[in-house]
């Protein structure tokens, strides 16, 4: 007998109906009023009829453990080797990725290892006196992106910036 949940449902619907069928013959409303005395008083035969389907039933139902039990082992020793492989599968995705990492952190190393010993020969030391020269050398360039030229215009030292100025509002704001 395979397993299956279909299965189980029947059980379920066979043994309620076995259970009502004793309940109607000892005449009571519910399994929990059958008692000893109760039975007692069915006559051998129905009493015979009811004992020999339940112990149909207690084997069917034996049988339907039996095989839920064992459907519960496999399914278990297949999640196991579902994990199994899983945990080998992310040990390899792991051990691609140190590799890479090993190899990328070298060749930038590498990189920079190189281009050390190459442009120390070529570059000045770096000194808080270059970096404000470089600092300068951007801000005056800054400074002069902003300036504007008027072709045609003649620059004369140190003309008043306010005429210049005053033409160039002229021009844009109309």
């Amino acid at each position: 007998m395979d397993f299956s949940v279909d299965l189980l449902y029947t059980m379920e619907k066979k043994m309620t109906s076995e259970i009502q069928k004793v309940v109607k013959a000892v005449n009571v409303s519910c399994a929990s009023e059958v008692t000893e005395s109760t039975l007692m008083k069915l006559n051998k035969n129905p009493l015979a009829q009811i004992v020999t389907s339940l112990l149909g039933l207690i084997e069917q139902n034996v049988e339907l453990c039996k095989c839920a039990a064992g459907k519960m082992d496999q399914l278990k020793s297949d999640k196991i080797a579902d994990q199994k492989l899983l945990i080998e599968l992310q040990q390899t995705q792991m051990n691609s990725v140190q590799e890479t990492v090993k190899s990328e952190m070298k060749s930038w190393a590498d990189v920079v290892k190189k281009n050390g010993n190459v442009n120390q020969r070529n570059v000045k030391q770096l000194t808080e006196n270059t970096v404000k020269q470089a600092v300068r050398a951007v801000n005056e360039e800054k400074r002069r992106s902003k300036n504007l030229m008027i072709y045609g215009w003649q620059e004369k030292e140190k003309e008043a910036d306010f005429e210049v100025i005053k033409a160039a509002k002229e021009v844009f704001d109309e």
